[in-house]
Order: structure tokens, then C-alpha cells, then sequence
């Protein structure tokens, strides 16, 4: 009897079996890729929309910055406004010494007490003056400065140097350390007759000429 031959891996339809099989980890890579590509730009989503609201909030800034500056500058202005409006209130009330002297001067037959009230008014309006750091300036009996003295003549004088102020014509004042108005003043020449010894010399050349 003869041998039976075996079936091959071919008849047994081994190759044509596997075309039907589901595919298998070779596809793989494609999906991998797909969600590679699909994550860059959930990403690119993401940063611009943060700097959406970067852009928003930095608008924001600039604008509430605007606000400010537009604020302040609108109080410095209403600052500087009545920034003297305490110094007026000051004022008002020697005004009103000043009415009530007026009115009484009218009828008042004593000189002496209308030129006290005068006098107290004026030394009030002084004080008024101090406590805003403003003073006067002295001058008659000093050297000539030209920081706080404004020379208006000069005259000779036997009293007082040359050089020195021998009358007040207009008071200055000063505010602090910064002279608001110049003193008025005459100005000493020296002594009178120091020029006299000149004026004969000259006089004697002209006779023996």
C-alpha cells in the first residue's frame, strides 16, 4: 500500500486564511500621528487665548491708568485753585477791623483812638503775615544788599556810611528765604564834604593856569 501525503500549510488555506484577520499592530503609528497632530493645536488654541485676556487686561490697566492721571491732575488743579482760601479767610477778618474803624472814624472826635485801632489792626495784619512766613525786610541802618535792597537815589550823609541805607522809601518782604518785594531805599554817599578838598583843587589849578 502506498503512504498518504500529508496536507501542506497551503491546502490547509494557512495564507489565505491570515488576508482576513483584523489588522494588527503594524496601523498603529497612524493613529499615534494623528493624535500628535491633533495636540499642537488644542496648544496653539490655548496661547492664544491667553494672550486674549493678557491683551484685555493690559487695555484695562492702560485704561484705569488714563483715569488716574486725569484724576489727579483734576485735584492738583482744585488744589492749587484754593490753596490760598485759608490764607483769604485770614485777610477777611482785617478787612472787617478795617470797616468797623472806618465807620467809627466817621464820628469819633478822639484822634488818639482811632489811630490806636488803626495801629492794632495793622500789627494784627502782621501776625496774619508771619504765620504764612512772610516778613518784612530790614533795611534802614544796614549795608546795601542788592539780594533784598533796590537803590532808588543816593545822597550824602553825615550819619550813616557810605554805602549804608539811610531811609526807607517802600517796605520790602520776604517769604521764607525768597524776597517777594525788593526794599525801596536811599542809598548813603558818605559824608558831604569829602568831596569839597577835590572841587578846591581843582579850582586852585584852574587860577594858576
Amino acid at each position: 500500500m502506498g503512504r498518504r501525503k500529508r496536507k501542506s500549510r497551503t491546502d490547509a488555506g494557512g495564507p489565505a486564511e491570515l488576508a482576513s484577520e483584523p489588522p494588527g499592530p503594524a496601523e498603529l503609528p497612524d493613529q499615534a500621528e494623528t493624535a500628535e497632530t491633533a495636540a499642537p493645536e488644542d496648544e496653539l488654541e490655548l496661547l492664544q487665548n491667553e494672550v486674549e485676556e493678557l491683551r484685555e487686561k493690559n487695555l484695562r490697566l492702560l485704561a484705569d491708568s488714563r483715569n488716574f492721571q486725569q484724576r489727579s491732575q483734576r485735584d492738583k488743579a482744585e488744589a492749587l485753585k484754593y490753596a490760598e482760601a485759608d490764607f483769604a479767610r485770614e485777610l477777611l477778618v482785617v478787612i472787617d477791623d478795617l470797616e468797623r474803624t472806618l465807620d467809627s472814624a466817621k464820628t469819633a472826635e478822639d484822634v488818639e483812638a482811632v489811630a490806636d485801632g488803626v495801629r492794632i489792626i495793622y500789627e494784627h495784619f502782621l501776625k496774619v503775615l508771619r504765620s504764612r512766613g512772610i516778613e518784612a525786610i530790614e533795611a534802614e541802618g544796614r549795608p546795601f544788599d542788592p539780594s533784598f535792597h533796590e537803590a532808588l537815589m543816593q545822597r550824602p550823609s553825615d550819619e550813616y556810611p557810605a554805602g549804608t541805607v539811610m531811609q526807607e522809601l517802600a517796605r520790602g518782604y520776604k517769604m521764607h528765604d525768597r524776597v517777594i518785594r525788593a526794599s525801596r531805599v536811599v542809598v548813603s554817599g558818605g559824608p558831604a564834604q569829602a568831596a569839597q578838598p577835590a572841587e578846591e583843587t581843582e579850582t586852585e589849578s584852574d587860577e594858576e593856569q
